[in-house]
Parts: structure tokens; C-alpha cells; sequence
């Protein structure tokens, strides 16, 4: 098969994942998902040995595939990577544009209109990122980046429910903005750091089902 094929299976399945349309734990039905791709139950295999190096999915032996759960061992290993790659592409964006800046804006007030719906929240918060790092030149990294992104997406649905934290992440976007308009990378990277950070300490709170605070 080839490899643009089996990436493109592997991107789709994946989002499917992310999207949680492939539930947490959920056993994967291969006849019906070959069917919804239109594609044959060998590339689809084999899409999903690729998703379980990912740790997105796991095989058992005669029973097949099973969406990974929801857990906060994997939270604690993708943010600080996903956080770290976020802050390297930021990093080799010599000057971010003028448009550029005003689709942040657009974007961030967008989310802040959506406090009260979490899907369409996740959606922005994620053109948000991708458009922040979007003129980065180095393209292998962000070939890097965007799965990491797509295996944060099933986390971020438990993030977005909270509409105090839509808006503190909006705070953090200002600052970002801001720091970006005075060409100051130094700020504009602290203040994407305390996102993430920010971020992963309330997923992990959600997991562990200790008391949220604002």
C-alpha cells in the first residue's frame, strides 16, 4: 500500500479517535469502520498497529483492538511534549505577520463566545494553536506536532466543559497576542507555557476527580 494511502488512513482513523466518534475503551469494529472508510479490513489492520504505537489504541489477543481509555499516565506523558514542541515552532517563527495576528484575535474572541458550548470551544482553541505555530518553517517538526495534537483532542473535551477555564485560557491567548504584537518572543512563550501548563494540572484534576478550583 502506499505510504500516502496508509497515512491518510492513519490520520482518519485517529481523528476518529479524537473526536471520540471511537469511544475511550470502546472495542473497534472492523467491519463497520472498513465500511464507513471505504476501505478493505487489511489497511484498516494496519492503521491500527500504527495507533497502538501511538498508544491510542491496544490489541488483544483473538478479541482485536480497543480504543485506549482516557487516562492521566498518558496526559502526563503527551502535555509536557506537546507543550515543548508548541514552544520550539512558536520559537522559529522569525515575525508572526499582521493577519496572522488579527486571526488570533478573531479566533480568541470566538472562543470566548463559545464558553458555553464545548465542542465548538475545542474546535477554536485548536485553530487557535495551529495557527499560532502555522507559519513555522521548520515543516518536519509540525509534522511531528500534529499528531501529538490529535492524541491531546479526546483530553481537551474535558477541559472545554468548564467555562471558567475557557476563559482563563483566553487570558492566556491575550498576553500571547500581545507579547507577539511587541515582537517579544520571550513573553509570548511564557505566556503559551502557563497554557499548557495550565491546561494539563486541570485535565489531570478532572481524571483524578479532585476538587476544581478556578
Amino acid at each position: 500500500m502506499p505510504v500516502a494511502l496508509r497515512s491518510d488512513i492513519v490520520k482518519r482513523v485517529r481523528s476518529l479517535i479524537g473526536n471520540n466518534t471511537l469511544e475511550p475503551g470502546a472495542r473497534v469494529n472492523e467491519s463497520q469502520l472498513s465500511v464507513r472508510l471505504g476501505i478493505s479490513r487489511t489497511p484498516l489492520r494496519e492503521a491500527l498497529s500504527s495507533l497502538e504505537g501511538e498508544g491510542l489504541v491496544r490489541s488483544e489477543h483473538e478479541r482485536g483492538f480497543f480504543v485506549a481509555p482516557l487516562s492521566s499516565q498518558e496526559v502526563r506523558e503527551i502535555y509536557p511534549i506537546g507543550r515543548e514542541l508548541d514552544l520550539l515552532a512558536l520559537r522559529t517563527i522569525r515575525r508572526h505577520r499582521a493577519e496572522t495576528l488579527r486571526e488570533l484575535r478573531n479566533l480568541n474572541r470566538a472562543l470566548l463566545k463559545a464558553k458555553h458550548n464545548a465542542e465548538q470551544a475545542r474546535t477554536i482553541d485548536t485553530s487557535f494553536h495551529r495557527t499560532l505555530i502555522g507559519g513555522c518553517p521548520n515543516k518536519r517538526l509540525l509534522a511531528i506536532v500534529a499528531p501529538i495534537q490529535a492524541s491531546m483532542e479526546r483530553y481537551e473535551r474535558l477541559y472545554m466543559r468548564d467555562e471558567n477555564d475557557i476563559k482563563r485560557s483566553c487570558g492566556h491567548h491575550d498576553r500571547i497576542i500581545v507579547a507577539l504584537e511587541r515582537d517579544d518572543i520571550d513573553a509570548a512563550s511564557a505566556a503559551l507555557a502557563d497554557n499548557w501548563n495550565y491546561g494539563f494540572e486541570r485535565i489531570l484534576q478532572q481524571l483524578e476527580h479532585t476538587p476544581l478550583t478556578p
